[in-house]
């Protein structure tokens, strides 16, 4: 009977150990990534990109608007600064209740943040403002991005370009 005792307690101290192990949090708002990822949103503000680029790995992988078709770092600096070129603003508002952002821990074990935010911009040629919903998933591997996967929409964005040009080229017949 003691040896049965002494068992069943045996039992019940491995379960508590085993159940106070310290496990990853899976999932958190707050973390030495999620820091670098607010970092990299500071320097794509400033429009600092060699320090920009330091947040990712050398062969990261990005993928905008696509699950396909990936952009080596120096595609990515080239596309936003196309981008960026026809505001005379442009950023993610400041205020915390405008950004969101979290960090998990998959199934696989694979880091990722995700960023959501209100990207908004003034075109300078009329200054209309734009605002735009960013998602980005940034999976993280040693500090730096390996992957990311980001989705936007700037049909708004394009379609207030093409009635820009067209107003130009209008004022171009008209003068002539």
């Amino acid at each position: 009977m003691k040896t049965l005792k002494n068992i069943i307690l045996l039992g019940l101290t491995v379960i508590l150990f085993t159940a106070c192990q310290n496990k990853p949090e899976r999932f958190t708002t707050s973390s030495t990534e999620i820091d670098e990822v607010k970092a990299l949103i500071k320097d794509y503000h400033d429009g600092n990109w060699e320090a920009w680029k330091t947040h990712y790995a050398d062969t990261a992988k990005i993928y905008h608007n696509t699950w396909k078709k990936t952009a080596t770092l120096d595609e990515t600096i080239v596309n936003l600064k196309g981008f960026i070129a026809n505001t005379s603003s442009y950023g993610f508002g400041e205020s915390e209740d405008n950004i969101f952002y979290e960090k998990i821990i998959n199934d696989q074990g694979q880091t990722w943040v995700y960023f959501w935010g209100n990207w908004k911009g003034t075109l300078a040629a009329n200054t209309m403002e734009l605002e735009i919903p960013v998602h980005l998933a940034l999976q993280m591997v040693d500090g730096k991005i390996v992957t990311e996967f980001g989705f936007y929409n700037i049909d708004e964005f394009t379609a207030a370009l093409q009635e820009i040009e067209a107003a130009k080229m209008v004022n171009e017949v008209a003068t002539e």
